[in-house]
């Protein structure tokens, strides 16, 4: 997760690119031990592997977002 301090630094691209690899992370981790699972050597926080994914989709749905504004994107807009 974004600490908001940081949000907004760095290159649009660097962060989408950043939270596609913390989305694959956690996509692949549930995967493998499944949906309930948690990181047993992070006893802070137990956050199951759903909670983990559904925090980095809302965290790479923020970078994509910022990345369109900053690239002046539009919905209609083809590549």
């Amino acid at each position: 997760m974004s600490h908001p301090k940081y949000k907004n630094k760095g290159k649009a691209l660097g962060k989408f690119i950043e939270e596609c690899g913390e989305c694959l992370a956690a996509a692949g981790k549930t995967i493998r031990f499944g949906w309930q699972s948690f990181n047993p050597e992070d006893f802070s926080t137990r956050e199951r592997n759903e909670a983990w994914l559904r925090r980095e989709i809302a965290d790479l749905e923020e970078a994509i977002a910022r990345l369109k504004k900053v690239r002046k994107w539009k919905e209609e807009e083809e590549p």
